[in-house]
């Protein structure tokens, strides 16, 4: 009569096997979670970010050195900037949000694009605000 011995040592290789395979599988899946959850909080920061300098740049009606002061003493560790043209240059270590005037086609309405830089330069936002401005008979 022969031994099961192979049988159940075969069996149990097999096991760890299965086991070692799901494992990888999970942790594949934690880290790709870790990283979604990492772009999603620099994506939620660099909105509020933007909503901040859009506000400060509203509240101002256009006075963007005034908004930037106001912006920056609001925000940590985000560098404000205001940019005649779209390429400004990138700080490294800081998100940067970028201000930059637009021209409207609608009188007394003033306009700017605010755009959103990671610590890499990539962009990540960019959205348009627009503000009412005071004529020169008020």
């Amino acid at each position: 009569m022969r031994s099961k011995t192979p049988l159940a040592l075969m069996e149990q290789v097999i096991m760890v096997l299965v086991f070692a395979l799901a494992a990888a599988l999970c942790l594949r899946a934690f880290v790709l979670s870790d990283s979604t959850s990492r772009a999603c909080e620099e994506q939620d920061r660099a909105v509020m970010a933007a909503q901040t300098v859009a506000e400060a740049v509203k509240l101002t009606r256009g006075d963007y050195a005034e908004a930037e002061r106001m912006a920056e003493a609001a925000l940590e560790n985000v560098d404000v900037v205001f940019s005649h043209s779209d390429h400004a240059e990138t700080v490294p270590g800081a998100m940067q949000i970028i201000i930059t005037p637009a021209d409207s086609d609608i009188e007394l309405l003033g306009l700017a694009e605010i755009s959103a830089r990671n610590e890499a330069g990539d962009e990540i936002l960019s959205l348009t605000v627009a503000w009412q401005e005071v004529s020169g008979n008020e």
